[in-house]
Formats: structure tokens, C-alpha cells, sequence
């Protein structure tokens, strides 16, 4: 009988090496600088994994959408901050027209993944929406939805 080892091994994808602790939404969106870039003119949704010192361990993006749209589930939100470990997240999205103020979607989509956050103890910290000239915080007028 043979016996093979295997080994596994995962790299972090999109994730250059950032030691600088997310302390605001200003970070935040300094941290996502470029990440929209290969598709553009579509909504991309991420996903940021953060340490306990809030210092990102990797960045993901879950789903790519249409132009004024992309789908949401906790299910794939989630399943990075799972695998490495992650203490708690941040979410991403971007705005491909520019507008920064949150559809009624983005609201629901940030309420579901902050209870499935919560069922995880992997506090949800902030939603960003980012645009190319600016970035919204749902947190900052949203607070209500992070409680």
C-alpha cells in the first residue's frame, strides 16, 4: 500500500502586501484603488478580510454584475472570510454611473450580511460604495443597520 502526501497551499489573490490598519472609510477606499479596474463598466462586489488589528489579510471580489446591478448572497459573501480566518470584513462595491447614493438593494443586501455576519461572529464593519471620484459609507449614515 502507498501512502501520498499532499499538501495545500492558498494564495491570496488581489491582495498586495498592505500593512496599514483600516481605521476609516477614507482607508477603505484608499485600499481599493484599482481593484475595479479590469471590468469597469460593471458593478463588482468585494469582500475585504481584516485581522483583529484591522489590517487586511486579502481582498476578493464575489461577484460581478451587470452595469447597474450585481447579486448578493451571505453564502459566497462570507465563505473567504471562512477559509482565511478573518476576524471580521468590510464589503465593497462600486457605482460604474458615478451616483454614490445606496439603492434600496444596497441597504437590504448590507442588513442581510450583517445577520448572517452576526450568526458568524464575523462582525460586518462597513459597506463602501466607490465611484471613481468618491466613496460613500453606508455605516457612517446607515449606522442603525451595523447594531
Amino acid at each position: 500500500m502507498k501512502i501520498y502526501e499532499i499538501q495545500t497551499k492558498y494564495v491570496m489573490v488581489g491582495c498586495a502586501k498592505y500593512l496599514k490598519k483600516i481605521q476609516s472609510p477614507d482607508d477603505m477606499n484608499q485600499y481599493m484603488k484599482n481593484a475595479f479596474d479590469d471590468h469597469i463598466d460593471q458593478e463588482q462586489f468585494w469582500v475585504v478580510l481584516l485581522n483583529t488589528e484591522n489590517i487586511p489579510i486579502a481582498r476578493y471580489m464575489i461577484t460581478l454584475g451587470l452595469v447597474n446591478q450585481t447579486q448578493i448572497h451571505a453564502r459566497e459573501a462570507f465563505r473567504f472570510a471562512i477559509r482565511e480566518n478573518a476576524v471580521s470584513v468590510i464589503f465593497a462595491h462600486n457605482h460604474p454611473s458615478g451616483n454614490l447614493s445606496p439603492s434600496t438593494q444596497d441597504i437590504q443586501s448590507t442588513q442581510q450580511l450583517v445577520s448572517a455576519g452576526k450568526l458568524l461572529d464575523i462582525p460586518v464593519l462597513d459597506h463602501i460604495i466607490i465611484s471613481d471620484n468618491s466613496f460613500y459609507s453606508i455605516r457612517n449614515t446607515h449606522s442603525y443597520l451595523f447594531n
